[in-house]
This record gives structure tokens, sequence and C-alpha cells, in this order.
């Protein structure tokens, strides 16, 4: 199980980098305030979220409030893929 995150083309990946630097301190904030670890994957345009933990997929998706002028923030789904554990 994990949690995908899009993250916009173009600029030749720079809108990529500036997006995935923009989410990452804001999963840090997140992570540091529920105490809750967490691993990162980046595969093309899509950035992949994994907890220890399957109950936290839940609380993540209860708890995560993201800013809405942010729009790859807010669209994110919960992955349940029982043949990719990375």
């Amino acid at each position: 199980m994990y949690i995908e995150f899009k993250l916009p083309q173009g600029a030749g990946g720079q809108a990529a980098a500036w997006a995935n630097r923009i989410l990452n301190n804001a999963l840090h904030d997140w992570s540091d305030r529920y105490q809750i670890p967490y691993n990162t994957k980046v595969v093309k345009y899509t950035k992949r979220i994994t907890f220890d933990d399957d109950r936290h997929y839940e609380f993540f998706a209860l708890t995560w409030s993201p800013k809405t002028e942010h729009s790859f923030w807010i669209n994110y789904r919960i992955i349940r893929d029982l043949n990719n554990k990375t």
C-alpha cells in the first residue's frame, strides 16, 4: 500500500522538482506533528509515500490538510498494490 501524488510536468522537470520540494516540506511538517515516520520514492512524475503501519494511511487521509493554492497537494490517492511493496 502507498500514497501517490502526481507531480506537475513541464519546464524540463523544474516544475516537478519545485513541487517535490514543497511536498517534502509539508510531509516533514505532518510527520513531525503526528510523530509518524514515512518513506518516499519518486517514479517519473509520481511521488510515493509509504508507512510501516497500514493504519497510518487512513490517519493520513483524515489529517492531511493541504493548502489549496497547490493542486498537487490535494490530488493524491491511496494505492493498494499487494505486489509492489516499495
